[in-house]
C-alpha cells in the first residue's frame, strides 16, 4: 500500500452523472424520432425517403454515440467535425421548415428538429470544452431566436402560435444550457475540492521528510491485516532501525541526519514491491509490511535491505563518507495475533539484533501459547 492509493473519486462521480444525463437525453431523442416515424407511417403521410431515413438516422446516431461513449479519446480529433455536421444538418432542416406555409405544431419534421437539438447541447457539453460548448449553444440559441422573430412571413395565419412555440422552445433550451453549464461548474468545483482533500489526506498520511507512509496510516494497515488473519498469505512485518544515528546527528549535524534518512527511505522503497508498505515509523526507525511472502523470502529480503543500506554512498560537504548501517527485526504474523502483539515481536527481534552487534537481521520467535 502506498500513499498514492488515497484517491478522491468525486470527479469520477460527476463524470458518471453527466454521462447518465447525456444518455437520458439521447434516449429521449431516439424515442421521439421513432414515435414520429411511427405516426407518419400510421397516418400515411410519410414519404419514401423518410420511411427508411428515420430508422437509418437512429442507427447511425446510436452507433456513433456508442463509439463516442466507449472510445472517447479515439474520437477526440473528429469531435468538432461530428458536432458541427450534425448541428448544421438540424439547423438547415429547421430553416427549411420555417419556409413551409403550415403550422409548426402540425409539422413533424420541425418537431423532430426541436427534439434533437437538446441532444446537440448535451453532446457539446460532453465532448467539447466549456467555452466551446457555450459558444456552440449560443449559436444554436441565437438561430432559434432568429426563427422566432421571422416566423410568420410565409404563414401569416399561424404566425402567433408558431412564434409562441418557438419562444417556448427557446426558453426550454436556454434552461437546459444553464443546467448543463451548472453541471460543468459543479464538476469543476467538486474536482477542485477533491484535489484539495486528496492533498490534505496525503499530508495527513505521509511523512513530510521522506514522503513515506506515516505511523498512523501504517497502524491502520497493520490492524486490518491482523484482523483478516490470512495466514496462507503469510504477512510479515519488519522494523528497521539505523545504527548509531545519534552519532550522525551529533557529528555531522541534523541536516546530514535528514539526508541519511531520505537516502535510506529511497533505498528501502526501491528494494520492495508495489504491494509492500514502507513507512517512517519514528525518528530513525522504518517499518516495512509485506502482505504476502514466505519466511525465507522475508529473511532474504531483509538481508538485501541491510546490505543495500550499508552500501549507501552518503558523504558530507568535504566528501567524507558517512557510515550508515541498519538493524532489522522480522516477525511473520501468527494465528490469532493482534496488530499490537505482532509489532511487539518484531520490536523484540530488533532489540536482539541491536544486542548482538547491530548491522544484522533477526527473526522473531513464535508467540507463546
Amino acid at each position: 500500500m502506498h500513499t498514492s492509493d488515497i484517491v478522491f473519486s468525486a470527479r469520477q462521480h460527476i463524470d458518471r452523472l453527466m454521462r447518465r444525463v447525456v444518455l437520458l437525453m439521447f434516449g429521449a431523442g431516439v424515442m421521439s424520432v421513432l414515435a414520429i416515424w411511427h405516426m407518419e407511417v400510421a397516418d400515411g403521410t410519410i414519404d419514401p425517403f423518410n420511411r427508411f431515413g428515420y430508422p437509418a438516422m437512429v442507427l447511425v446516431f446510436s452507433a456513433s454515440f456508442a463509439a463516442l461513449w466507449r472510445y472517447p479519446s479515439t474520437l477526440a480529433h473528429v469531435r468538432w467535425i461530428g458536432f458541427v455536421s450534425v448541428t448544421a444538418v438540424l439547423l438547415l432542416e429547421l430553416w427549411d421548415q420555417m419556409r413551409v406555409a403550415s403550422p409548426l405544431l402540425a409539422n413533424y419534421n420541425a418537431l423532430t428538429v426541436f427534439n434533437w437539438l437538446p441532444l446537440c447541447y448535451a453532446i457539446a457539453f460532453f465532448i467539447l470544452g466549456t467555452r466551446q460548448a457555450l459558444l456552440a449553444a449560443g449559436i444554436i440559441l441565437a438561430f432559434l431566436a432568429g426563427c422566432a422573430l421571422v416566423r410568420g412571413g410565409a404563414a401569416v395565419a399561424y404566425a402567433a402560435q408558431d412564434r409562441s412555440l418557438l419562444v417556448n422552445t427557446l426558453i426550454s433550451h436556454a434552461v437546459l444550457v444553464v443546467c448543463l453549464t451548472g453541471m460543468l461548474w459543479l464538476k469543476h468545483v467538486v474536482a477542485m475540492q477533491g484535489e484539495q482533500a486528496t492533498r490534505l489526506n496525503l499530508l495527513a498520511a505521509t511523512d513530510p521528510l521522506t514522503g513515506l507512509a506515516n505511523r498512523r496510516l501504517t497502524l491502520e494497515h497493520l490492524d486490518q491485516i491482523a484482523r483478516e488473519g490470512r495466514l496462507d498469505a503469510r504477512p510479515v512485518v519488519m522494523i528497521c532501525d539505523l545504527d548509531h544515528f545519534k552519532h550522525i546527528n551529533d557529528g555531522w549535524g541534523h541536516a546530514m541526519g535528514d539526508q541519511v534518512l531520505v537516502a535510506v527511505a529511497n533505498a528501502l522503497r526501491a528494494s520492495t514491491r508495489d504491494a509492500d508498505t514502507v513507512a517512517r515509523w519514528g525518528g530513525e526507525e522504518f517499518l516495512i509490511v509485506l502482505p504476502a511472502t514466505h519466511d525465507l523470502d522475508a529473511a532474504e529480503l531483509a538481508e538485501r535491505l541491510r546490505a543495500r543500506v550499508e552500501a549507501l554512498q552518503v558523504a558530507d560537504r568535504h566528501q567524507c563518507p558517512v557510515p550508515v548501517t541498519v538493524s532489522i527485526g522480522i516477525a511473520p504474523l501468527a494465528a490469532g495475533e493482534t496488530g499490537a502483539s505482532w509489532l511487539k515481536r518484531a520490536d523484540e527481534a530488533l532489540y536482539r539484533a541491536k544486542n548482538e552487534g547491530r548491522n544484522c537481521c533477526r527473526l522473531a520467535e513464535a508467540p507463546e501459547r
